[in-house]
């Protein structure tokens, strides 16, 4: 009967989520979307020239944005051309696509209502063998965001859950929910192997029961699928080792972004369902004999040591199709189920009641934060993450991938680049990036293709060296760094140690109030003014440049030449306050020029 509650709550919950919500494309649903609607007209999952040219049409039509389906490198001999993704969960989707046609509506509901369906039916199991709060905080968790979106993260989740719960009564069905989880994420057959191999363990005579072999045969003729295919079709049993994958020894940081980076980490993103499987963990320390038999807990243990493992391995962490937590987190909650349940069963019904305010937080703080409606959003910092980064810069070292996106909100990210207030800099071979004034740098920080953190404190800058992805390719071209002697003893440094800093402020080029109305024939300014001082840094100005002012009244100051350090020439302006005047300059690779008001 509570299973049965639960359900209908959660059902309930689920259909007032997708009545307040549409479905998305996000991250990589143009390829499920293409396979399964090839599929769906009775055609094979790699799609010819002409497929690929009928089913982007169908998704323009449909309002489906995104990235061309075409990837030469996937292409097969026989002209078809594969995809990075697999085909076997699009392929659960293309009956319900067939009714959703049937029915006139957009064939993407095939997929939502196949995440729907299979996410309901985890729950029901689940509920049947685990306490309902325990169901509660891990099912309305941060998986409600993709219930309506075309993408796998419903249908792994759904699996490693079912799994979890049903290993002990049900190793066939865990194997065999474990290897149609391996079809779209090969790391997760090492748990059917794991599964297999130590169930005689916990379970007596299981290798005498005929079940055990069947769901074995099925688990690996599901796991192989998937190799098999890309091998006769590509040569290499996954084609994320064509682009998609990076082998490395993982370092620290990598191993924990998934779990403690403030700005796809899921202790920030979802900080009462942490909390809760915190003090399950606690509950099951203080009573060892608890867990130590329990086949689900080393399950989860293993299953989180290797998927941290793997996740480290991929060269895109701070990817799309999220509102901002990592999709790999996701595994890791279904993982927390068995988890929950030992605690949850090493507790008086009287304890577990403690845990039921905490669970019912979680479950409230999902709902909100994960509401379907929102939007993806992964190219700008978290709230956690700007404070941490202005106020305690040394306390977060975050891959440099994931700080050059959400700072800069390209994709790849521009380094070098910088907070707002320049608190946090990555430098890159030593270089600042606009508008951080340049600071004296350590050697290893000066050395090319390095990557060094400068954090601000007190005034002062300390530098924290960094080891880069290889991979990862960071774009150096569109970032604008500036160029400046180091030597303080140089004419630019001495003129910019008289400009009162706390006074100037940042303002764009002919914005409203802006001292720099225009320039010709220079690549960009970047300026800083107040009543009484102007600073305009001028990059790669060409023949015939010139900058078009607009003054308060007489300044006088000079023109740099900021790599040098030298002065080029003295400059007086002698205008009527709010005149236009137009200063030209040389070429050159960079520029300044400073003034001051005349008194």
């Amino acid at each position: 009967m509570a299973s049965r509650r639960l359900a209908t709550a959660f059902g309930l919950l689920v259909l007032a989520l997708l009545a307040t919500s549409r479905p998305e494309r996000v991250g990589d649903a143009r390829e499920y979307l293409a396979m399964a609607m090839n599929m769906a007209s009775l055609g094979p999952p790699a799609l010819s020239q002409a497929d690929i040219a009928r089913v982007e049409l169908q998704c323009d039509q449909l309002h489906i944005a995104g990235t061309p389906l075409t990837i030469p490198a996937l292409g097969g001999s026989d002209g078809r051309q594969d995809f990075f993704h697999f085909w076997f969960y699009p392929a659960l989707a293309v009956p319900l696509m067939w009714l959703a046609e049937a029915a006139g509506l957009n064939p993407n509901l095939g997929f939502v209502a196949l995440n729907v369906l299979m996410l309901m039916g985890a729950l029901w199991i689940a509920s049947r063998r685990a306490a309902w709060w325990v169901v509660a905080v891990t099912f309305c968790g941060p998986v409600l965001w993709w219930i309506n979106k075309t993408h796998t993260e419903v249908f792994t989740f759904s699996l490693l859950a079912i799994a979890g719960v049903v290993m002990r009564d049900a190793p066939w069905w865990a194997m065999v929910c474990l290897g149609a989880a391996a079809t779209q994420n090969p790391p997760v057959a090492s748990l059917v192997a794991l599964v297999g191999g130590t169930a005689p363990l916990w379970r007596r005579g299981v290798w005498r029961d005929a079940r055990f072999w069947i769901g074995a045969a099925a688990a690996t003729a599901l796991v192989v699928i998937h190799p098999l295919y890309y091998l006769s079709r590509l040569g290499v049993p996954n084609p994320q080792l064509l682009g998609g994958v990076e082998p490395r020894v993982p370092t620290l940081e990598e191993l924990g972004a998934v779990i403690w980076d403030p700005n796809v980490g899921l202790i920030f993103q979802a900080p009462l369902f942490c909390l809760a499987v915190l003090a399950a963990a606690a509950v099951l320390a203080m009573r060892p004999r608890a867990w130590v038999r329990s086949p689900e807990v080393w399950l989860a243990l293993a299953g989180t040591c290797l998927f941290l493992v793997s996740f480290s391995q991929t060269p895109n962490v701070n990817h799309g199709g999220t509102p901002g937590l990592s999709r790999y987190a996701v595994w890791l909650v279904a993982l927390a189920l068995p988890v929950l349940q030992c605690a949850a069963g090493a507790m008086s019904p009287s304890s577990q009641i403690r845990f039921v305010p905490l669970a019912l937080a979680s479950c409230l703080w999902c709902v909100v934060a994960f509401h379907p409606a929102l939007p993806e959003r992964y190219k700008a910092p978290t709230r956690a993450a700007s404070v941490i980064w202005e106020r305690w810069p040394w306390l977060d070292e975050p891959l440099p991938e994931v700080f050059a996106e959400r700072v800069s909100g390209e994709e790849p990210g521009l380094i070098p680049a910088a907070t707002a207030g320049c608190s946090k800099v990555l430098l890159a071979g030593g270089v600042w990036p606009v508008p951080c004034f340049p600071q004296p740098v350590p050697a290893v920080c000066r050395a090319h293709e390095s990557l060094c953190y400068a954090n601000r404190a007190d005034g002062c800058y300390s530098f924290v060296p960094l080891a880069p992805r290889a991979s990862y390719a960071f774009d150096r071209q569109r970032q604008r760094t500036w160029v400046w002697s180091e030597d303080p003893a140089s004419p630019v440094q001495k003129t910019l140690a008289r400009l009162h800093w706390p006074d100037l402020r940042r303002v764009s080029q002919g914005a409203p109030g802006a001292v720099v109305r225009a320039t010709w024939n220079v690549s960009w300014t970047y300026g800083l003014q107040s009543d009484r001082e102007l600073l305009v840094y001028m990059a790669r100005p060409q023949r015939d440049a010139s900058v078009t002012l607009r003054l308060p009244g007489p300044m006088a100051g000079s023109l740099f030449d900021p790599e040098a350090g030298d002065e080029i020439r003295a400059v007086w302006v002698d205008t009527q306050p709010w005149d236009l005047t137009v200063v030209p300059v040389p070429p050159g690779r960079a520029l300044v020029l400073i003034l001051f008001q005349v008194r």
